[in-house]
């Protein structure tokens, strides 16, 4: 159940971030449109290391389920009354 919670997390924050990033580079005006990264490149570099940390996260949750971070974890989600 907690991972369902962890994971519900992740995919509204991720959509949140996205709308975002798009928003921001589409109103986004630049005098000499030189860009150090482009767009796509940032972008997914930015969806890997957020797919690697969710992952990492369910191998720490799977392997080391402590109280102290179910306690976190419930805490975040606003479940602790």
């Amino acid at each position: 159940m907690i991972y369902i919670f962890v994971l519900s997390a992740f995919i509204l924050a991720w959509f949140f971030i996205e709308i975002t990033l798009f928003l921001a580079n589409k109103n986004f005006i630049d005098v000499n449109e030189a860009k150090i990264i482009p767009y796509s490149k940032f972008i997914w570099n930015f969806r890997i290391l957020a797919v690697l940390l969710l992952f990492s996260t369910f191998v720490y949750m799977y392997n080391f389920q402590n109280e102290m971070f179910l306690n976190a974890i419930k805490y975040c989600l606003g479940i602790i009354k």
